[in-house]
């Protein structure tokens, strides 16, 4: 990870290590807030500044992605091209790995498709089963 994080050009702190390691293993799309309630665990001296600015700089250097949901953002780790649920009913991010390589590179209306990054939203099968609905 320190290698990863040198490769971009980003000093391998303590703090950015448990960030980025935390987003790896949490793929729940968490916001800013979980994100620093968890870390201050380990870390009881970490500010939400340190988790908004770095934050901001693994966007910059294509480490994570920004989720906007509603008045908040989350992010994710998996930065591979793939599609995002969202749940109307219970807010709930779920990746979706639908296989858009068959328009990659083509062209619709005259645009050059280079990657895709979609988001769907609707009601999540844990929802559906517990009758919930919006």
């Amino acid at each position: 990870m320190r290698e990863l994080l040198k490769s971009k050009s980003i000093k391998p702190t303590i703090q950015r290590i448990k960030i980025y390691d935390y987003l790896l293993k949490n793929r729940k799309h968490p916001d800013v807030e979980k994100i620093y309630n968890e870390i201050k665990k380990e870390i009881p001296t970490i500010s939400k500044t340190t988790i908004y600015n770095t934050l901001k700089e693994f966007k910059e250097k294509g480490l994570v992605l920004e989720i906007p949901l509603g008045e908040k953002l989350c992010f994710d780790g998996y930065v591979e091209p793939h599609s995002h649920f969202i749940c109307e009913v219970c807010s709930k991010i779920y990746d979706l790995n639908i296989e858009f390589s068959i328009i990659k590179k083509q062209k619709i209306n005259g645009h050059l498709i280079k990657k895709f990054c979609g988001m769907f939203k609707g009601i999540c099968l844990e929802c559906q089963i517990k009758g919930k609905t919006k």
